[in-house]
């Protein structure tokens, strides 16, 4: 006598709560994962390769992580296979900034530009026709809006042309006088600069553009055309950091 089949369990749909939940939770790691590779930029430029290294391998962990959910959901990958394929996706991930595939430079920039954007927004909301510190505000906007013409000369071939060197020692200058200017109106603000979290966050803004800059300046020291601009780029740019590092300490 032939026993009746057993009923097969119906597969579990996730619900839509959960999918949202880890989209969001996919978008998060991925964020964290793009602000450690700057901030590996930043110590590399600092010459601190500890934490530079630390935050590269926590970038590749953290931003290989959704591709390692969709392996396990499309492919049914699981256990032991799946935990390789993170470690191979994580070490490929290392390996991208490490050869030059993804540029410091542009990573800086699209960095420092995340505190300007996220001030302005909470400056329109709060302070919508009245700003606070108009000179600040101004500064803030001239120093972010000049951050991506950085990018424009991170490349050997953009810099091949001697006309378009000298234009990037013009650019460099323009936003390290931008950033000196923004960190004399630092001090000029008055003492809670509107909090804690917004004064850190304008400094850390700052710090990623000139790091940026800093990563140019390398550049045009090996082109014949620009290296003789270079030392005295370089002294304005310790100008420009100690004058954004001097909001930390006003008296001193």
């Amino acid at each position: 006598m032939t026993q009746p089949a057993t009923p097969r369990p119906a597969a579990v749909r996730p619900s839509v709560r959960s999918i949202a939940a880890r989209v969001l939770l996919h978008g998060t790691l991925l964020l964290v994962s793009v602000g450690c590779l700057a901030l590996y930029e930043h110590f590399r430029v600092e010459g601190a390769s500890t934490a530079s290294v630390a935050c590269l391998v926590a970038g590749a962990v953290l931003g290989f992580a959704p591709v390692r959910d969709l392996v396990r959901i499309v492919f049914r990958v699981e256990g032991k296979a799946l935990h390789l394929v993170h470690g191979l996706g994580g070490l490929a991930l290392l390996a991208l900034p490490l050869t030059g595939v993804i540029p410091g430079v542009p990573v800086l920039t699209h960095a420092a530009m995340a505190p300007f954007q996220i001030m302005g927004a909470a400056q329109a909301v709060m302070h919508q026709g009245h700003p606070r510190n108009a000179k600040q505000a101004a500064a803030l906007q001239r120093f972010a809006t000049s951050l991506p013409e950085v990018a424009q000369f991170t490349s050997s071939k953009d810099l091949a042309s001697p006309g378009n060197a000298l234009r990037a020692v013009t650019v460099l200058s323009d936003i390290i006088a931008k950033a000196k200017a923004l960190g004399a109106t630092e001090l000029e603000s008055d003492p809670g600069f509107q909090g804690a979290l917004r004064q850190v966050s304008t400094r850390f803004g700052a710090n990623l553009g000139l790091d940026a800059v800093d990563m140019a300046l390398h550049k045009l020291a090996g082109n014949p055309a620009t290296a003789g601009a270079v030392p005295k780029l370089r002294r304005q740019l310790l100008q420009a950091r100690g004058s954004i590092a001097g909001a930390r300490n006003p008296k001193g």
